[in-house]
């Protein structure tokens, strides 16, 4: 496959794509009549603009903290940096931080227009260009994007802060300032109804259509949206009845995705495939924010004492302890309890997944043979405190980082970078969880998989090779949380999970981190941070307030 034929891919690798000019004066050198009679710098500009817009501003480069730096899965190495608003109480209506509430209804009022006007466009004047015909096939195919589009960013904005203004039309700045809000119930509603209007229309893939394009909506991205999206619905958050129906919708929207995934050409892959130069073409990846050729993030990720490196996002100990050793199941936290002697090698026979997403001291890292060096975390070493941005939990992050960029000042290297939206995997979990609730138990096979069916699926890939789940009842459900947590980690999953299960005190308080002596004594050491209920959904921004006295702060902001 030719990467010049994955035109998605090379524009969300321009991190700072630009959007349609919709600004028509004399000064412009097009104006509206044109931009909906021309295909290539016209219309198709306009879908790629919306596209530009799922990438997720948690993933960048300069912030470099996804959203794990505020969950138990680590701890973001600056006390400065903006993540740790959300946990030291800097989160506010006038200091909302995330942008998810301007950009989600930036781009719903793109789709918006752009579904009216492309309904209305006529690009008859180029019938006799060579690509015409290929145009109008495309044609066909926008407006069912930009309603997956639409959905999608619906789904952000109801995770986030539950109740929103549901729009669907071309708004003036006065009607949108006096819109009421929709229920987070209707917001569910509408993203499944839409889900199921458009999925017949799209295609499973785009390799067979016009240009051979990928990274667009296809019918499956369509289906992992319905499937989240009915999981959400179904969770503590939103479902505060426990309506088992629910849970049963989206057992049966993961089926579908579950049953299907192999003639729609979709396979669980080796776990060290996620992330990589090539993974946009991983068979697992159901929908990926792809970026071109860069070491940004490595020199965001990279631990302190490598060239250029600023530490970024560092593992927890609490993430470590979650890890269980192949032999048993016992985890790491539970057979190493107290103060542990790392001359030992306590690390040995845990989970691969370990290995495979942090990196722990003693280890060879970054991979690249010029800056190969074995990491010292341990209180004096190379890479560890009391040096500034060392690391503050023992440990860095491997997963999603390419170990093989070179970040030297001289002959620098750079690598292709990928970030999960959809991958099948999840959709294994997301079944299990649902079954689980449905039915009341992990062995009950009423939608032809049990719950622990489902999760040794991903315990069973051969490069995992994981005891199996047996438990029911509290203990599996225990034991599933743990396993998400593994299983999905850094992939901006926990930060959601928690809050939609309600169980932010319990996991959110308080982290453990890791003190590392420099005779490699290991000892935990606990890290207090601020939670509140109110922090299950985020604050309108203050400023959305003062334009629309219809918004309805949420509660305890």
């Amino acid at each position: 496959m030719k990467l010049d034929k994955i035109f998605l891919f090379i524009l969300a690798c321009a991190v700072s794509a630009s959007c349609v000019d919709l600004n028509y004066t004399e000064q412009n050198t097009r104006d509206e009549e044109w931009s909906y009679e021309y295909f290539g710098e016209g219309i198709k500009n306009m879908v790629y603009d919306v596209y530009a817009q799922v990438y997720n501003n948690e993933f960048e480069a300069n912030s470099a903290y996804f959203l794990a730096g505020a969950t138990d899965e680590a701890q973001y190495a600056i006390e400065t940096g903006a993540i740790n608003n959300y946990v030291n109480g800097g989160w506010s209506p006038a200091n909302p931080y995330s942008n998810i509430w301007t950009k989600s209804y930036t781009a719903i009022a793109e789709v918006c227009m752009y579904l009216e006007k492309i309904e209305q466009a006529d690009i008859s004047d180029w019938k006799y260009n060579p690509d015409y015909s290929n145009w109008v096939q495309q044609m066909e195919l926008f407006p069912y994007e930009l309603r997956f589009l639409r959905a999608y960013f619906y789904f952000e904005l109801v995770k986030a802060y539950g109740n929103v203004p549901l729009v669907t039309t071309t708004l003036t700045n006065g009607q949108a300032n006096n819109m009421e809000m929709a229920s987070a119930e209707d917001v569910f509603k509408f993203i499944v109804d839409e889900i199921d209007a458009i999925e017949p229309y799209l295609p499973v893939s785009y390799l067979t259509e016009v240009g051979s394009e990928i990274g667009r909506a296809t019918k499956v991205a369509a289906l992992a949206l319905k499937a989240r999206a009915l999981l959400y619905a179904a969770s503590p958050l939103f479902n505060p009845t426990g309506d088992k129906s629910k849970w049963a919708d989206a057992a049966e929207a993961c089926k579908v995705i579950l049953d299907h995934a192999s003639e729609w050409g979709l396979s669980l892959s080796a776990y060290g495939s996620l992330w990589g130069h090539d993974a946009f073409f991983n068979p697992e990846l159901i929908f990926g924010i792809g970026r071109s050729e860069s070491n940004t993030f490595e020199k965001a990720q990279f631990p302190i004492g490598v060239e250029n490196a600023e530490s970024g996002t560092c593992p927890s100990q609490t993430l470590v302890d979650a890890y269980e050793y192949q032999d048993n199941g016992e985890t790491f936290g539970q057979r190493n309890p107290g103060s542990i002697d790392l001359t030992t090698n306590p690390y040995d026979g845990l989970d691969p997944r370990f290995a495979l997403t942090v990196v722990k001291n003693g280890d060879e890292w970054p991979s690249n043979g010029s800056q190969k060096k074995v990491i010292e975390t341990f209180i004096g070493g190379f890479n560890g405190a009391p040096k500034y941005k060392a690391t503050p939990t023992g440990y860095y992050l491997r997963k999603y980082v390419d170990g093989s960029c070179v970040t030297t000042a001289d002959n620098q290297t750079n690598r292709r970078h990928t970030w999960i939206v959809f991958r099948l995997g999840e959709f294994y979990l997301d079944y299990a969880e649902a079954v689980f609730n449905a039915t009341g138990s992990a062995n009950d096979a009423t939608f032809g998989m049990t719950a622990n069916e489902a999760v040794n699926v991903l315990r069973n890939r051969k490069d995992i090779a994981m005891p199996e789940f047996t438990e029911d009842g509290d203990e599996w459900l225990a034991h599933y949380e743990r396993e998400r947590f593994v299983e999905l980690a850094f992939e901006n999953h926990r930060f959601w999970d928690v809050r939609r299960w309600k169980k932010g005190p319990e996991y959110f308080k308080s982290i453990q981190v890791a003190n590392i002596s420099s005779s490699l004594m290991l000892t935990r050491q606990t890290v207090t941070r601020q939670w509140d209920d109110k922090y299950y959904f985020y604050p309108i921004p203050q400023s959305e307030l003062q334009k629309n006295s219809k918004l309805q702060q949420n509660v305890g902001w």
